[in-house]
């Protein structure tokens, strides 16, 4: 609109300067305005449609976050696809149990961590030899800034080259000479040490005796020396003898030794970890005489920790869906409730209910299929509740049951066959694949899911769309011909985890779909909101243009009004005189 200004009587409305309500006696200005905002009524509407818009938007983008908490709850208990979900599975998250023949605590001699791969065992375990750094140091020097000439050579200059570095590793070369101090020595060698392995430092024995320690970064692998060029610089300072050997050893290079149900195991590291399938041993300390047993279990603790997650995450989603439905008390729509009716939110919390009440298809006629038969149950709030003592119980008495109702179970007569991805559209659980590689290099040339084609690539088979096996990939790593029978249970996380996805995903999802669409019928509004601005202000400026024609027009006859009042006057004046 365009700006004004008014003082009085008078406006200035760009460049024109107009007199109103003079001869009217009318309030213009009220009038025009009053006409002006009856004209943007149709655009009031739009702003408030806009601030509704605005408000969904919010919620939708606050139910989003609820969502997405929700699925990353169930994400460790649905068995995540691919060769390195089992790291995410939280039902295979490992705890380890000690217990020792003597007083030693296992504590004090190693520590034992297992990674969700390592498989539940039992073993005994005896730390027979711990891994050492190999240690060694010069000849004294009588002071810190003495010369290595003078302290070692009679005062005679020397210079040479030597590699250092660690048994069956890299080497680095090293030059000294006779101007250089012990200080000066030990920077030529540290400067090298990121390839040679081996660092320095300067001991002091006494106010007369300082010696140059080397020390090997890795245990069980000796400091080894090699003359380059020059003088033989290790022998001058008594790092070695004139043959060669090792002169001032303070601590020899050991490789660890433990004895695993009873088969010896050398390590170079007191850190090992390729002895059991992700389990890493910590050793501490040395004690043939002590034998610790080890045990390494699934978590229990792990597994029910993440599945009261889950139920705090529904149910925090169920709080939000019980805003967005609230009735006030005069039977209206709360005012909070701006997702009241919205076909997203009724959507996502009938797919979300339906799958938490729901019972899992294919497992076996004694195992517990709902979360209702190991102590979750939904309470008349539409809360899941609880039983702690049922659902300890469940976990310790039949753990592998309680996940079953959780993940996606796989199996099949064959290792050469997994599983990489799934959907909820896989609909046939109890099939038999029929491969063909005729030439047996490991490329699949076709493949059938009881007896229907599935879509091959290399070594993956993918269920067709429009199939009961719609959704489901799985990899062949075997060679040749061969038929192998599946089965397969598609537990309440999965299938929770799955139907999430399609709300959630960033370009087909239901949620964000509606969000656009709101973000859309903003972008329109707003635009009907320039149109009728434009329309007012035209409307306003022929107002305008019309009170001010009207004020002239009055105020012509005003002036006419006048001169016959005056001449009247002075007609019927004469005639009295």
């Amino acid at each position: 609109m365009s700006n004004n200004i008014q003082f009085g009587n008078f406006q200035l409305d760009g460049y024109t300067v107009r007199l109103f309500g003079t001869s009217s006696k009318l309030d213009t200005d009220q009038l025009i305005q009053g006409l002006v905002e009856a004209k943007r009524i149709p655009a009031v509407r739009f702003e408030n449609r806009i601030s509704r818009n605005e408000a969904r938007i919010a919620a939708l983008e606050e139910m989003r976050g609820l969502l997405q908490d929700l699925q990353a709850a169930v994400a460790g208990l649905r068995n995540p696809p691919g060769y390195f979900g089992v790291e995410d599975n939280l039902f295979e998250n490992k705890d380890v149990f000690f217990s020792s023949n003597t007083t030693t605590a296992p504590a004090d001699l190693l520590a034992v961590s297992a990674a969700n791969r390592a498989q539940p065992q039992s073993f005994d375990l005896v730390v027979e030899r711990i891994a050492k750094a190999h240690k060694l140091s010069s000849d004294g020097v009588q002071a810190p800034d003495q010369l290595l000439r003078d302290a070692f050579n009679g005062g005679t200059d020397f210079s040479g080259t030597f590699a250092l570095g660690l048994a069956g590793g890299s080497t680095a070369q090293v030059t000294v000479d006779g101007t250089m101090t012990i200080y000066d020595l030990r920077d030529a060698i540290n400067a090298v040490a990121d390839v040679s392995g081996v660092r320095a430092s300067v001991l002091k024995v006494s106010d007369t005796d300082y010696r140059l320690v080397l020390s090997a970064e890795e245990t069980g692998k000796a400091i080894t020396f090699s003359q380059v060029s020059g003088d033989p610089v290790t022998d001058i300072v008594g790092f070695t003898t004139s043959g060669g050997a090792i002169k001032n050893e303070l601590q020899a290079a050991e490789t660890a030794l433990i004895q695993l149900d009873g088969v010896q195991i050398e390590r170079t590291s007191n850190v090992i970890d390729d002895v059991l399938e992700g389990v890493t041993f910590n050793l501490f300390q040395a004690d043939p005489n002590t034998t610790v047993t080890v045990s390494i279990e699934r978590s229990a603790a792990a597994a029910k920790q993440a599945i009261v997650g889950f139920v705090e995450a529904y149910n925090a989603f169920r709080d939000f869906v019980d805003v967005h439905r609230s009735i006030d008390e005069q039977g209206q729509v709360a005012e909070e409730a701006v997702l009241f009716g919205e076909r997203v939110l009724r959507e996502v919390t009938s797919a979300v209910s339906s799958i938490v009440t729901g019972s899992v298809d294919g497992l076996a006629a004694s195992a517990p299929k709902s979360l209702a038969e190991i102590g979750i149950t939904m309470d008349d709030r539409n809360r899941l509740v609880i039983d702690e003592n049922r659902l300890d119980t469940a976990l310790v008495q039949d753990f592998d049951g309680v996940r079953r109702i959780f993940e996606f179970a796989f199996d099949a007569d064959s290792p050469d066959l997994t599983p990489y991805t799934r959907t909820n559209a896989l609909q046939d659980r109890n099939f038999t694949v029929e491969i063909v590689d005729s030439d047996g290099d490991g490329v699949i040339e076709s493949a059938t899911l009881d007896g229907v084609a599935a879509d091959v690539s290399g070594g993956t088979i993918t269920g067709a769309a429009g199939t009961p096996y719609e959704g489901l990939v799985m990899i062949w790593t075997g060679q040749g011909n061969a038929t192998i029978n599946v089965s397969i249970t598609q537990g309440l996380a999965d299938r929770l985890y799955n139907a999430l996805e399609g709300a959630l995903d960033e370009l087909d999802g239901s949620v964000n779909g509606r969000i656009e669409e709101l973000e859309e019928e903003i972008e329109r509004y707003r635009e009907e909101i320039q149109d009728i601005e434009r329309r007012v202000e035209t409307f306003r400026q022929s107002l305008i243009d019309r009170f001010a024609a009207l004020e002239e027009q009055m105020a012509l006859l005003d002036g006419m009004l006048s001169q016959v009042r005056s001449m009247a006057d002075a007609m019927f004046g004469s005639r009295k005189d």
